[in-house]
């Protein structure tokens, strides 16, 4: 897991931010361009990077700066370092800290400290601090874009010309190749797919190297013909079953809510709370209020009381270019107004009143 996090002259983050995570599910709040995605990514890259320096026996300093560099610049969709700094031109410097637990990974053995300047993309990334120990669990990235309908080409592409596709979703379909009975899974991750499954209608299964949903009594409907919200459920249902999301494994996903109506939210908040169960750390990022609300609708009852929760709050004060705002708390509240979210709280009360007018 990825237990916190320093920023410092990155993308939206000009100054010095720091974000610790909790073992369960972490909620990152905010409107359009508050940096969320950006959050996700850099999060991303840094659990990714360690996930997959623990196939190596004795990893070279260098070696593993240019890895880093090359993910960053993947993960971003960056032609360069410069596009990663606060200010983007010049000399501009950047500063990470991060730290990293897990199986065999005690605490302080998995942190890595780096910087990078903008201006020298070759040489321009620096690691201070070298993880003793690295991951050893899939670190998954479920972005706004789904990739089950794509796959065939990402694989045929991604395989020759890997630095043309975005390295989260390259990644996505690496963690597809994998069949979905190569591992048997737990009792409580079976009952996080029937939840999932139960949502599309039926099972995502791959033929011939292309994806398909399966529903009952029916012939198998390509992916393209699927409905744009079950695609990525289905993209999880399939991961769990292949192993890739398991106990001990990081799941960050971009605003699930997306393309889904309001009637399948409790069913993905529980599905959420039950990946939290199984060992799975979660985070996510969202600015649908009702999702939020169902959240911490459901994470206030009994049988989700073990699930440790963290919430932060991403805004950029209107004529204020000091960058983002972040606060942070247990609970909705904590993260202080969110104006996309104020704006549906809003809209709600004006409707009220129009119909208690009428």
């Amino acid at each position: 897991m990825i237990h916190d996090l320093l920023v410092r002259g990155v993308t939206v983050f000009p100054g010095s931010e720091h974000f610790e995570f909790v073992p369960g599910i972490n909620v990152v709040v905010g409107g359009n361009d508050s940096g969320k995605s950006h959050l996700l990514k850099l999060c991303y890259t840094v659990a990714k990077w360690s996930a997959d320096g623990g196939r190596k026996s004795l990893p070279e300093k260098w070696a593993e700066e240019q890895r880093l560099r090359k993910d960053l610049m993947r993960v971003f969709a960056s032609r360069g370092l410069a596009g990663l700094t606060a200010r983007n031109r010049g000399n501009a410097h950047a500063h990470v800290e991060a730290s990293m637990e897990g199986d065999g990974v005690p605490e302080g053995m998995g942190n890595l400290v780096f910087d990078f300047q903008a201006g020298h993309e070759e040489e321009g990334l620096s690691i201070q601090e070298m993880p003793k120990r690295f991951l050893n669990v899939p670190v998954v990235f479920l972005a706004a874009r789904e990739v089950l309908t794509i796959y065939p080409s990402f694989v045929q592409v991604g395989s020759r010309f890997p630095e043309f596709l975005d390295g989260g979703s390259w990644d996505l379909c690496r963690y597809l190749d994998v069949d979905a009975a190569a591992e048997p899974i737990s009792t409580d991750a079976g009952r996080v797919v029937a939840r999932l499954e139960k949502i599309i209608g039926g099972e995502v299964v791959k033929r011939d190297g292309r994806f398909f949903l399966q529903r009952p009594g029916q012939q198998p409907i390509e992916m393209s013909l699927v409905a744009e919200g079950f695609k990525r459920l289905g993209t999880l249902s399939y991961l769990i079953r292949n192993g890739s999301v398991k106990r001990g494994s990081v799941l960050f996903w971009d605003e699930p809510e997306m393309n889904l109506n309001a009637s399948h939210l409790p069913v993905l908040v529980k599905t959420l709370t039950g990946l939290a169960k199984t060992g799975v750390q979660v985070i996510l990022s969202s600015h649908s209020l009702f999702l939020l609300r169902e959240l911490m609708i459901q994470l206030s009852e009994p049988r989700n009381a073990m699930v440790q929760r963290k919430f932060f709050g991403m805004s950029v004060p209107r004529g204020d270019r000091s960058g983002v705002k972040v606060t942070w708390g247990e609970s909705l509240e904590d993260v202080g107004p969110i104006e996309s979210l104020e704006a549906e709280i809003e809209q709600a009360d004006r409707y009220l009143k129009l119909s208690y007018e009428s």
